[in-house]
């Protein structure tokens, strides 16, 4: 029997839109669409990357709590969102990891030592896993 953080694992593996959302400066939701990290090897930590200079990374560094997001459409609509803590890294080897070749267009210095590229750790505590008209709720 596949537990639903198992069927968690596999939605995360197999698509491409992820929205992050944390609590912003001003107090509010603040959302982000971004594509997924370089490697996927788990949910218990993944990997975002975006700018250092982000209204993003700014809430982040001053409040942890977040949540990840990510569904597919196919057939019947699958979605799982995930809360927990994210954190800004700056462990060049894992920036270096997580750089793509696609990024040297974004950043000046055209290489993971930008100052402005930043990797984001998400770990999360639970989750809802939502498919066939059914939530279901499960701890990390």
């Amino acid at each position: 029997m596949t537990t639903t953080k198992e069927k968690a694992e596999k939605l995360y593996k197999s698509v491409n839109t992820f929205m992050l959302s944390c609590v912003g400066q001003d107090g509010y939701p603040l959302v982000k669409a971004v594509m997924p990290g370089k490697h996927r090897e788990s949910i218990n930590e993944m990997y975002f990357c975006t700018n250092t200079s982000s209204k993003f990374a700014a809430a982040i560094s001053q409040n942890p709590k977040a949540s990840v997001y990510f569904y597919s459409r196919k057939l019947v609509w699958k979605g799982c969102m995930l809360k927990g803590h994210m954190e800004i890294v700056s462990d060049l080897v894992v920036k270096e990891k997580y750089w793509q070749q696609k990024f040297k267009n974004a950043y000046p210095e055209k290489s993971y030592t930008d100052p402005d590229f930043c990797v984001l750790k998400f770990v999360p505590s639970s989750g809802r896993f939502y498919a066939w008209y059914k939530p279901e709720d499960f701890e990390i």
